[in-house]
């Protein structure tokens, strides 16, 4: 009835000669159609016939002591349906179409929650408050909210212990439907900030050696088939998948193989582990991986020349000078020439003496994961891009904006979350925890 009359009011107005305005016309039957959804909604839902249940603790039938009103926020706005309120001797209570409509214990529909969650992903918990506010036009509060991003990470956590547990059990795991040339495997670290509780007692990089963060060790999959005409290599469209998580490295090391066996490593044809030169990364890959190729992102082994060389020497031409020349020894995998070089670099200082010893130790302990050339050679990635942009991207951009303090606990469930949407899930499978 009401889009009947706003329909005629402004029918009315145009053909005498009124200006049309396209977003006050849309917001006016914007606002009718949800109102009137919103009040046949009301009306069906009080309608939904109801019988007394038996009672959950003695067995005996239950009986209608109340109907009772209900607030509910839904897609289509604030709602309000009726109900029954159903007692027994024992003491026991239920309001079964509460239960029906799985809104028992709350004043949001699973709906709302889903798309709650589903906004937070991308939104701080104020910025996904205010979205649903202009873009649904429903009042969903901040602490709401996170309550329901929240509930839903702690479910895919729930379901991540499981799966934890499965791929450590397991000795078959499921061959993947498409054969996987090559999987590769990177992870790292990246701070995220914590409330002072969270700090206590740890150190950091703060004046007084105290810390700020807390380490997210974060990780990616993906696969790789082919390369293009120029023989560099292709990732696999929609094949990376994201994991997290806050705590001990044992605990992210079964989380790191676990997925890896959920995306079928056992059956990859070659699985490459790429990472910087943390000795826990390439401890890890030994642990859960050890017939994986190990390459260390070229970018990072580039970064230790060039720190070396600044530290040495003043003059930036010859520096570059060097510079240019290591790298591309680098770059054809000539590690001992390289660290020959460095040993005939000018060293005044103890301190000198000591940076070139401790590059040339790192160059020739990890010397077979730099045979870039031959690495090319078989068209492979030599840069762990992907989890730098996972550090950035998935978790930074999500849990490290401006004025962010998090729990390890909420920070976890968040991450999760995030972590799961941008693998390509939805998070209507987690609709159980909500």
């Amino acid at each position: 009835m009401e889009l009947t009359q706003i329909y005629g009011a402004y029918q009315s107005s145009i053909k005498n000669g009124a200006t049309v305005d396209m977003t006050e016309i849309e917001t006016a039957f914007r606002e009718a159609a949800l109102r009137g959804g919103s009040m046949l909604l009301s009306k069906l839902l009080s309608e939904i016939p109801e019988t007394a249940p038996d009672c959950g603790k003695c067995g005996e039938k239950m009986r209608n002591l109340d109907r009772r009103e209900k607030q509910l926020v839904t897609l289509l706005g604030n709602c309000v349906y009726w109900r029954n309120y159903y007692g027994c001797d024992c003491g026991e209570h239920s309001i079964p179409k509460d239960e029906l409509l799985e809104v028992s214990g709350t004043g949001y529909t699973q709906s709302v929650k889903r798309v709650t969650a589903q906004v937070s992903v991308s939104d701080s918990f104020r910025d996904t408050s205010a979205t649903l506010k202009m873009l649904c036009g429903i009042e969903v509060n901040v602490k709401d909210a996170e309550r329901m991003a929240e509930g839903v990470g702690s479910c895919i956590l729930e379901k991540r212990q499981e799966e934890i547990k499965y791929s450590l059990e397991e000795l078959n795991p499921p061959k993947p439907e498409t054969p996987i040339k090559t999987m590769y495997i990177e992870y790292d670290g990246t701070g995220v900030p914590m409330r002072k509780s969270e700090l206590e007692g740890r150190k950091g990089k703060q004046v007084d050696g105290s810390g700020k963060t807390r380490e997210m060790k974060t990780g990616c999959i993906f696969t790789q088939s082919g390369v293009d005409d120029e023989g560099k290599p292709i990732r696999d469209a929609d094949s990376t998948t994201y994991f997290s998580h806050i705590g001990e490295l044992e605990e992210f090391s079964q989380l790191l193989y676990s997925e890896s066996v959920k995306r079928g490593v056992d059956y990859a044809e070659r699985v490459v582990v790429l990472g910087d030169g943390a000795k826990w990364i390439w401890s890890l890959a030994t642990n859960n991986f050890p017939d994986a190729l190990q390459i260390i992102d070229l970018y990072h082994a580039k970064e230790h020349i060039f720190d070396l060389l600044r530290s040495l020497i003043a003059d930036v031409k010859l520096m570059h000078l060097y510079k240019d020349g290591l790298y591309t020894m680098l770059e054809n995998g000539d590690i001992a020439r390289l660290v020959d070089v460095f040993s005939n670099l000018p060293a005044e200082t103890e301190d000198q003496k000591e940076k070139i010893e401790t590059e040339s130790n790192y160059f020739m302990t990890n010397k077979d994961r730099m045979q870039y050339q031959d690495f090319h050679k078989q068209g492979l990635f030599v840069g762990s891009g992907v989890i730098e942009a996972a550090c950035k991207n998935v978790i930074g951009k999500r849990l490290k904006q401006s004025g962010m303090l998090w729990s390890v606990d909420g920070a976890n469930k968040m991450a999760a979350l995030r972590c799961f949407v941008l693998s390509g899930g939805f998070v209507p499978n987690f609709m159980c925890c909500l």
